[in-house]
């Protein structure tokens, strides 16, 4: 832990940190809120490299089938920029690169259990399917992937004053296995 924060501050010094929230929806129709931690390393002129840390907290309610389902994904990406527009209080800046994600899905069928007509309710996977069914008492399950994904972000800054800058950044983070697509729009500061 230590190591981690030496390694932030000694970087703070000639990196941008970056502080994420905003909103995310997944594939599988489970939204919510998104928190990232990023930072900005110069390369060279205007091309950046950015290691990132994230978490998201997603929820849906599937009122026709009867189940709630969560999921908690941890993820790191790593990308590359390029500053595009420069200007004295604007900067876009396109990322694109790879992540790695560890999901956590939980779902909960709602009573009445056993009985007809009998619900389900499937995310298909590269590896099978997770399922969660009323008739057999499987009211409860979890599943927990982890797999590659591609990032794509489209970064836009605004200047607040000389060391703080908003950022409002769409985005779109394909899964290896297609059924964990994500997308949204992360909101937050970036420190200069």
């Amino acid at each position: 832990m230590l190591l981690l924060a030496f390694h932030f501050f000694c970087l703070g010094s000639f990196c941008q940190i970056e502080i994420s929230s905003g909103y995310a929806v997944n594939k599988q129709l489970a939204d919510g809120p998104p928190l990232h931690f990023g930072y900005d390393i110069n390369i060279k002129g205007q091309l950046f490299t950015k290691p990132q840390i994230g978490f998201k907290y997603l929820y849906h309610f599937n009122d026709f089938v009867g189940a709630t389902m969560k999921v908690f994904i941890w993820e790191f990406h790593q990308t590359i920029s390029y500053e595009v527009i420069k200007k004295r209080k604007y900067i876009l800046k396109p990322n694109i690169g790879i992540n790695y994600r560890f999901y956590k899905w939980k779902a909960q069928m709602r009573p009445p259990l056993n009985s007809l007509p009998v619900r389900a309710w499937t995310i298909g996977t590269r590896d099978g399917n997770f399922v969660i069914v009323s008739r057999t008492g499987e009211d409860y399950k979890e599943y927990c992937p982890n797999n590659f994904g591609f990032t794509a972000q489209l970064q836009n800054q605004f200047r607040i004053n000389d060391k703080l800058w908003l950022h409002i950044t769409p985005f779109f983070e394909p899964d290896y296995d297609g059924s964990q697509n994500t997308g949204g729009c992360y909101i937050g500061i970036v420190f200069r």
